[in-house]
């Protein structure tokens, strides 16, 4: 028995933009099967805006597999008919990006920590996104049964993030980056700085701030992981460049170190490189100390015994019947008529 059929339709767009008729490009069909997972269309929260939906789907004499969902429709399942969910969807241009793991495949000399060993370069991270189940009644509920899926709450969709390790060949973690406002006093994530965004149109133009949140960090997959467009060096021209050129400055990345301290409770303890800074510089003024010492008994000594020069000196010139100072004097200009 028929109980749920799930078409997928793609938007056919006019030349001028404006979207036109679908077609029909495949359909599942569903026996004694109650619920099935189906693209979902995320739930408006307040004012904030939605983001767009994409998924992943291979159609018979169809290269594209990426697809931006447009709606989903549902009909409910009666007596003669299964339920029908109809998703509209959209072509999605893959063909200029590159994964790392495609990067990786194409040069063998290549490795995840080459390219990524330094923490704070910056990447796009694609998470994926949350799915819907889709009921007979043409009701879709969340997702929350599904342990095998993403589910709500949890990291979501395509984002930018910063590179905080490289956990092995395949293996990177990293700090997801948001463009909700961080709360006030939260000393686990911090803004990027404008110059860093301005490097990259997509993030330079959204309009938004962007946070990096060190309290949710994640060990993501190299499938994952992809260079953010980035301007090329002339600035005019623009691209995903597979060398992962962009990374935090040197401030941001401070307040990387700072935040990740914090993410892991660490926040009231002094980071040993703290403290090993500290104690070289203590060493040093310790030693710089000691060599003043040294030269300060040195010029002591020199003191006393110029004042006994002197003493024996005055002591002769009273028995000769001269004028002390009158001679040291006579002495200094004649030092000077001499080059001494």
């Amino acid at each position: 028995m028929q109980t749920i059929v799930v078409r997928y339709l793609e938007v056919i767009t006019s030349r001028d933009g404006v979207p036109g008729t679908s077609v029909l490009l495949g359909t599942e069909i569903y026996e004694n099967i109650k619920e099935v997972l189906i693209p979902g269309i995320p739930q408006p929260k307040g004012d904030r805006a939605l983001h767009p939906v994409f998924f992943t789907k291979c159609f018979l004499g169809i290269d594209n597999h990426l697809w931006r969902v447009e709606s989903v429709a549902a009909t409910p399942a009666d007596a003669q008919q299964p339920a029908f969910f109809s998703v509209l969807i959209k072509r999605h241009d893959v063909s200029k990006e590159i994964f790392l793991y495609q990067t990786l495949k194409s040069n063998k000399g290549l490795t995840a920590q080459k390219i990524l060993g330094q923490q704070g370069t910056l990447v796009e991270v694609d998470y994926g996104f949350v799915q819907r189940a889709g009921r007979m009644n043409a009701i879709s509920k969340t997702n929350k049964r599904y342990m095998d899926t993403l589910l709500e709450a949890e990291m979501h969709k395509r984002r930018l993030a910063v590179v905080v390790k490289v956990i092995s060949a395949n293996l990177i973690q990293v700090a997801p980056v948001t463009s909700q406002e961080i709360k006030p006093g939260d000393r686990t994530a911090f803004k990027l700085d404008r110059s860093t965004l301005e490097k990259m149109p997509r993030y330079q133009n959204s309009g938004k701030e962007s946070y990096v949140i060190c309290s949710m960090l994640e060990c993501v997959s190299v499938q994952r992981i992809l260079p953010p467009v980035s301007y090329f060096k002339e600035g005019r021209s623009s691209g995903r460049n597979a060398n992962y050129g962009i990374a935090l400055s040197r401030s941001e990345s401070k307040k990387l170190k700072n935040a990740l301290i914090h993410a892991i409770g660490a926040g009231d303890h002094v980071p040993y490189n703290d403290v090993l800074q500290s104690q070289r510089q203590v060493d040093q003024l310790q030693a710089s100390v000691d060599s003043l010492t040294a030269q300060l008994k040195d010029q002591a000594q020199r003191l006393n015994h110029l004042s006994a020069v002197e003493r024996l000196a005055r002591s002769w010139a009273e028995s000769m019947g001269r004028d002390y100072e009158d001679e040291l004097e006579f002495q200094r200009a004649l030092d000077a008529e001499n080059g001494h």
